[in-house]
């Protein structure tokens, strides 16, 4: 009879304030996830949040793929009463202990937000407070789709090296996570998944190819694929 199981850690190298969402889903599929940030944020100009935080409070709708930007936007009082629509439990759970009212959560990633938005924005002037690096596609498909948007960089992610703690398989996100495991580790001896043509590429600068790979947005697709592969 066996009598005990071994469960594969997978480290989680996403930013530390948008690691619960990819963690949440390695759970799901029976992983222990281990969170190694392998980026950190820096808050922009104190002229360019302050701008973004008077054109939050004229809109109807704040999409938030980070808590980083509420932070940084409403550090010392409530969010505005205008409502959110975030990218992962973790974020909502953030903003309503804020005081802000949460409409709509998505899967995980932003592009998988806004796809699920879409239609229901048509109507509605949205503010997107993010990252410098948040994927392009993203800000186009809100554009797209809402009746206006107001969209700027608030803080910028940069690589960091993460700790040493022994893993078994680890999720790239992003290639800036990608450039922060390499400032101090290797790529061999473990299983690596991305999400992502660009955090391929990413990879490949280290002669590295993934084994796990999906360009399908959301989070929990990521973690079944390498579910799958360690089966």
């Amino acid at each position: 009879m066996r009598m005990f199981e071994i469960v594969t850690t997978v480290a989680v190298t996403a930013c530390i304030d948008r690691a619960d969402g990819m963690a949440a889903e390695l759970v799901a599929v029976g992983f222990r996830p281990v969170v190694l940030p392998c980026t950190v944020a820096r808050a922009g100009a104190v002229e360019d949040i302050a701008r973004m935080r008077g054109a939050c409070e004229e809109v109807d709708l704040i999409v938030l793929d980070s808590l980083r930007p509420a932070e940084l936007l409403w550090p010392y009082g409530a969010l505005p009463s205008v409502p959110f629509a975030v990218s992962s439990e973790a974020i909502a759970v953030g903003v309503a202990m804020r005081g802000g009212s949460v409409e709509s959560i998505g899967s995980g990633s932003c592009l998988d937000l806004v796809t699920s938005l879409d239609a229901g924005v048509a109507d509605r002037t949205v503010a997107f407070p993010h990252a410098v690096d948040t994927d392009p596609r993203s800000i186009m498909s809100l554009a797209d789709a809402a009746r206006s948007l107001v969209s700027a960089p608030v803080y910028a992610n940069h690589p960091v090296a993460p700790p040493a703690a022994p893993v078994d398989a680890a999720v790239f996100v992003s290639a800036l996570a990608v450039h922060g495991w390499a400032l101090a580790r290797s790529f061999t001896g473990i299983t690596v998944a991305v999400l992502g043509s660009q955090t391929r590429a990413a990879l490949g600068r280290y002669d590295r190819q993934p084994d796990v790979e999906t360009r399908v947005t959301a989070y929990s697709d990521l973690s079944e694929a390498l579910a799958r592969y360690l089966a």
